[in-house]
């Protein structure tokens, strides 16, 4: 059994305490919707609010907290759900568990594309002066040469010292090219591993999400047997109300009810009268939902 007890205080100071607590005689301006939001919310809340005592709703609850005739349900979703909340193991667990420690555990490089921008402008730059001056200092080497061959001291003179001097600047701009190349390669190796640890980051988030689509669909197929004798005995119970008539007949309604009698639910939920009247009363629905139930 998980049907446990549920503590409610009215706006007014009223208090109701027990597994069930029946409001369909209470004078009091406190909407089902006023309690879920209650029970939602926990404790404490406003003085102007009702409040809640209970444990907190799982997955579960959100699919059948407030059982009423025109309730939406998503069934796949709700027994999957089901089959979480029972603890169901499936073949996709260790492989969703290593997928999210290896996403965890993933670390993408920051890459800052204006720094590797200018780093590549950098090294062409370098790259560029480099030849530049490679060039002049074949020049003047070819212009040294052949003014030893004038025998013109001076003119030697002059052209060595252009020379000295280009080969100095192609020097400081060779080793300005290898940083800025080295400088460009570390660049471009961390944009690499950036790249390959996003896309790795994708592969994982697909694969995670493959396998939580898997694990859902398992947890729905494995509670599916105990939802649909529960679903029987809930549609022989209602007697054909709300559209329940006949063993195929799948009204959202029948649904809920059958889902929150196989689920482990223990925040309370919150049923409408005529679905408990439909049921055989309170306790007899208490019984068949096996949960803490607030009538209104």
């Amino acid at each position: 059994m998980t049907g446990g007890t549920v503590r409610l205080r009215l706006p007014d100071g009223a208090e109701f305490e027990g597994p069930i607590v029946d409001l369909r005689g209470v004078d009091a301006d406190v909407s089902p919707a006023a309690i879920l939001a209650a029970i939602r919310a926990g404790c404490p809340t406003r003085p102007d609010r009702p409040t809640v005592y209970a444990p907190p709703p799982t997955r579960v609850h959100t699919h059948v907290c407030r059982l009423s005739p025109e309730i939406p349900l998503d069934r796949r979703a709700a027994l999957a759900a089901v089959g979480a909340a029972r603890g169901v193991e499936t073949t996709s667990d260790a492989d969703l568990a290593a997928a999210k420690r290896s996403l965890r555990d993933l670390s993408v490089p920051t890459v800052d594309d204006a720094e590797l921008r200018a780093a590549r402008r950098r090294a062409a730059e370098a790259g560029s002066e480099t030849e530049r001056l490679r060039e002049r200092v074949a020049t003047l080497r070819g212009r040294v040469a052949a003014r030893r061959v004038d025998g013109d001291d001076d003119a030697v003179a002059e052209a060595e010292t252009a020379l000295s001097e280009a080969t100095r600047e192609l020097s400081e701009a060779s080793t300005e090219e290898v940083a800025a190349t080295q400088r460009l390669a570390t660049l471009e190796r961390r944009a690499d591993r950036s790249r390959d640890a996003r896309e790795k980051r994708l592969r994982l988030e697909d694969r995670i999400a493959n396998r939580r689509r898997a694990r859902r669909a398992a947890h729905a197929d494995a509670v599916e047997p105990d939802f649909r004798d529960a679903r029987g005995r809930i549609g022989s119970a209602l007697g054909g109300r709300f559209g329940t008539c006949g063993d195929d007949a799948g009204t959202p309604l029948r649904d809920a009810l059958a889902v929150a009698a196989v689920a482990p639910i223990r925040a309370p939920v919150v049923v409408d009268p005529d679905v408990v009247s439909a049921l055989g009363g309170p306790e007899a629905t208490f019984e068949r939902l096996d949960a803490p139930l607030v009538i209104r």
